[in-house]
């Protein structure tokens, strides 16, 4: 048993009886996660927020922060492990930019800002990948992105963050802020490879949309129409290995 979840062992099938023959065997590039590590960091910011207009005394009020986005990832080092083949220590750079909401007291604003954070992964499977290719590539390549970095030797190390703002603490006459980011890391080694996989042919096409009847209050108010909800919240997870076999 891992620390995250039951342990799936390779060529494990749940409930294959479910699943028919695959109609043929293909090959496929794609970037393969090699291994990955979870840390956590938390910096402390001091922003100095601005007033909207030009009233004359402002009562700053934080409202909260939101659209996290990881804009910058560098690989500052990338050490070899001397005891293990293929397995790396990594000190990066990431910079994560949000937007903070708040109030002058005459108006409702937003101020972009950033944080920055060096990670240190003491111990990361993370090998050169040994076939170099030679590919014209688009301005738009969905294996890159400001959340990858790639290196030489052709690995990529992939960063992914889920962040939330706390502590917060603002002077309503000068508009300084201050609170804490905290994010929880992942952090990725991925090479693209071939992989050979079954398949079941290419993806059906989707059945055309249907367009709904135009609501008003005379359908929102007929209850055969429009029925009230039998649910506030969304659905919970489903987890099939917690089914028991009968």
């Amino acid at each position: 048993m891992h620390a995250h979840g039951p342990k799936i062992e390779a060529g494990q099938i749940l409930n294959p009886e479910c699943f028919p023959p695959p109609t043929e065997l293909v090959c496929v590039q794609v970037p393969k996660v090699f291994d990955q590590v979870a840390l956590r960091d938390c910096v402390t910011r001091t922003v100095c927020l601005k007033k909207g207009g030009d009233h004359c005394h402002s009562v700053f009020a934080f409202e909260g922060a939101t659209d996290f986005d990881i804009v910058e990832v560098k690989v500052i080092s990338k050490t070899d492990s001397l005891t293990k083949p293929g397995y790396k220590k990594l000190k990066l750079f990431v910079k994560i930019r949000y937007k903070i909401h708040y109030s002058d007291g005459s108006e409702q604003l937003s101020q972009t800002d950033e944080a920055t954070f060096n990670l240190t992964v003491n111990e990361i499977y993370c090998p050169s990948c040994i076939a170099q290719v030679g590919v014209i590539k688009s301005n738009d390549d969905f294996w890159e992105g400001p959340t990858k970095t790639k290196d030489p030797d052709g690995t990529m190390i992939k960063v992914e963050a889920l962040a939330e703002a706390f502590n917060d603490v603002i002077n309503p006459n000068t508009g300084v802020l201050s609170l804490d980011i905290g994010v929880f890391f992942i952090v990725k080694c991925e090479c693209v490879v071939q992989l050979l996989i079954p398949s079941y042919g290419y993806c059906p096409v989707p059945p055309e949309q249907v367009n709904p009847a135009v609501q008003n209050c005379k359908t929102f108010n007929d209850r055969t129409k429009t029925p009230f909800p039998t649910k506030f919240f969304p659905d919970q997870k489903w987890n099939p290995l917690d089914q028991r076999s009968e």
